[in-house]
């Protein structure tokens, strides 16, 4: 069975999540510059305002997020309950004898299962994202207090365990994302859904192991720039913004 070609399910619950993750991106950059750091020589992820702020925004997220998908995926089920279970197989057959080309280019259940396995990167993993980062600043702090403590460690040191590391914190979620992606373009046999999600892993993967953290300087104040995270936050915002914009222009009904 398929849905009308003017219901956009899928790729409008993943523009409404890259709008989210855009608004949630904005308003921790805003948090940045305006909350007073105690220490402005340690990371941001180590200021407990900062780090509870994030926090806050993370569950706030992934909480809107759950409620999208779950609307999402009660209007698909309300479209479809109109028509027996039974009869739905051969009701997109007369579709498709009736409609020609002019339908949905996916069926009811594959939508269905694409919205599902979103729903699962954009809560499970995003949950998991937000543990590794628990895990993560304890880490930076342990290495912090072996800097302030003088066993060894250089400034130059930190940074670029700092800089290698950074990765690691991003690479289960992106992994996740791009996953998305992949199968995405396995469903609609959508070559350049595929190489666009393998570019932007091999650009992570260049980005993690050979680039080093760039220093840049806004407003009188002294910004890292560590590209692995910068990658990771424009695919999940621009990046996923542009994919449901491109879903939406090319494939019907989805």
């Amino acid at each position: 069975m398929y849905i009308s070609v003017k219901k956009h399910i899928l790729s409008k619950a993943i523009m409404s999540v890259a709008v989210i993750k855009l608004i949630a991106a904005v308003v921790e950059g805003v948090l940045r510059f305006f909350i007073q750091r105690a220490n402005t020589s340690s990371p941001d992820m180590l200021d407990l305002k900062l780090w509870h702020s994030q926090l806050a925004i993370s569950l706030v997220q992934i909480l809107i997020t759950a409620v999208i998908f779950y609307v999402t995926w009660d209007r698909l089920n309300r479209y479809v309950s109109v028509v027996p279970p039974e009869d739905r197989r051969s009701m997109g057959d007369l579709q498709k004898e009736v409609f020609g080309d002019n339908i949905a280019s996916l069926s009811v259940s594959s939508v269905n299962r694409l919205l599902q396995l979103w729903a699962v990167i954009f809560v499970g993993a995003e949950l998991i994202y937000l543990f590794t980062s628990i895990m993560y600043r304890r880490f930076i702090g342990m290495l912090m207090d072996a800097l302030s403590s003088g066993e060894g460690m250089t400034d130059g040191t930190f940074i670029m365990l700092y800089n290698m590391t950074h990765g690691f914190k991003y690479l289960e979620i992106l992994s996740a994302i791009l996953l998305g992606v992949v199968m995405t373009g396995i469903f609609l046999n959508d070559r350049y859904i595929k190489l666009g999600s393998l570019a932007i892993l091999l650009l992570f993967l260049v980005s993690f192991g050979a680039i080093q953290m760039q220093t840049v300087y806004l407003m009188g104040r002294e910004i890292g720039i560590v590209w692995t995270s910068l990658i990771y936050h424009i695919t999940e915002t621009l990046g996923l913004f542009l994919l449901s914009l491109y879903l939406s222009i090319r494939y019907k009904g989805l």
